[in-house]
């Protein structure tokens, strides 16, 4: 049997993963319970809660979702998040595949007293189907760049973008994290941003949290064609 493949759904998904044919399924781990959405083939995790539940980006229980999955024999894992650009090149509605990341708070970690080095990548065959993916959907797609994670849940001032400008591409709140998380338990992890903004500072206008709100609005049907395509059986119609 070939195993699932998990997806962590990020702010596009606030109103719900909108595919069809799903079952819910709770999922308990020494960090607390997960709630899951299978499919065939793959299993969702709306990282931000659902059902009305909104959890911020430093309260998402990262542990708790990385232990789900592995409870579920998940081995591959492909994250989708909203990003902000630190390119005034790299414009909203671009879907973004970095092929690296930093963090600039210290990462979280399973390692207590063992000896846990991991040497951090992201998944090269999960990069390939997120870009696949991106590609069957219609706007702009940018095949690598540097993924930088804040801690949030502020946006970063123009002084940080401007020095962050000089280390990555897009900046988001979650992926970095994950990343780290996902890898410690051996578990292949790569993401995908769609750009919702240019970076505190970088566009004409100042930003606001209004006007990112219309911009993430304006992105979400994007982010759902592009997990109905991650998901959709190699020559076949969507499972959703």
């Amino acid at each position: 049997m070939t195993e699932p493949l998990g997806i962590v759904g990020g702010s596009g998904f606030l109103e719900g993963p909108l595919l069809s044919g799903l079952t819910e399924e709770r999922v308990s781990t020494e960090r607390g319970e997960v709630v899951v959405f299978r499919g065939e083939g793959f299993v969702l995790l709306l990282r931000h809660g659902h059902g009305g539940i909104y959890r911020p980006p430093h309260r998402i229980p990262h542990h708790a979702h990385v232990l789900a999955f592995e409870a579920l024999g998940v081995r591959r894992v492909a994250g989708i998040s909203s990003v902000g650009s630190l390119d005034p090149h790299l414009l909203p509605g671009t879907a973004v595949i970095p092929d690296d990341y930093l963090s600039v708070h210290p990462p979280p970690t399973f390692c207590a007293d063992e000896r846990l080095h991991i040497v951090p990548r992201l998944d090269p065959g999960v990069r390939a189907r997120l870009a696949a993916a991106a590609r069957a959907t219609p706007g702009p797609v940018r095949d690598g760049g540097v993924y930088v994670e804040t801690r949030g849940p502020r946006f970063e001032t123009p002084a940080e973008v401007r020095w962050l400008a000089g280390l990555g591409d897009v900046v988001g709140m979650t992926a970095a994290s994950e990343a780290t998380l996902f890898q410690e338990r051996g578990i292949g992890y790569a993401t995908l941003g769609l750009v919702d903004n240019l970076a505190n500072g970088l566009g004409a206008a100042p930003l606001t949290f209004e006007a990112y709100e219309v911009r993430r609005r304006a992105n979400e049907e994007r982010t759902r064609e592009i997990l109905r395509a991650l998901v959709r059986p190699a020559g076949g119609e969507e499972t959703a």
